[in-house]
């Protein structure tokens, strides 16, 4: 048997098709506790080293969870012998500003022996992301007023 998930456990792990929401706590349960959280990118809000287990807060600020919302799995590299494995999904779902949220992403990612998370390193959309946040907060100041 090898020592770090297989392709099937990692996809297990990131509960393809799932909501949203059960999706991001389920990866979050899979963490080491002293796991490093990397979101790679320049002169973006949410690049650089992130509080591992706050990580995916964001995502509770830019959708509506009150609608239907999905995590898929598009494809998993690596893993089984390596401790290494590349995850690349895409998001859906509704923003709170009313918008499509359609988001594609790539997480490289490395597990221990006992096939938790050490580190991950996150590659998001960020004009994608920076427009939702946008739109976000024009929609919370238009209703505040």
């Amino acid at each position: 048997m090898p020592p770090y998930p297989s392709t099937y456990q990692i996809e297990e792990i990131f509960q393809d098709g799932e909501a949203v929401p059960q999706v991001l706590s389920g990866i979050v349960d899979h963490f080491d506790p002293k796991v490093k959280v990397t979101v790679v990118g320049h002169e973006h809000h949410l690049a650089g080293d992130t509080q591992a287990h706050g990580h995916f807060d964001f995502f509770s600020d830019l959708l509506d969870f009150s609608k239907p919302s999905k995590l898929q799995i598009l494809r998993v590299i690596g893993g089984g012998e390596s401790p290494w494995a590349c995850v690349e999904g895409l998001a859906t779902g509704t923003s709170k500003g009313g918008k499509k949220f359609h988001h594609e992403f790539a997480f490289i990612i490395r597990f221990n022996l006992g096939g938790k998370i050490t580190k991950m390193r996150a590659y998001y959309d960020s004009a994608h992301m920076d427009e939702h946040v946008k739109v976000h907060h024009e929609h919370k100041a238009k209703n505040t007023n």
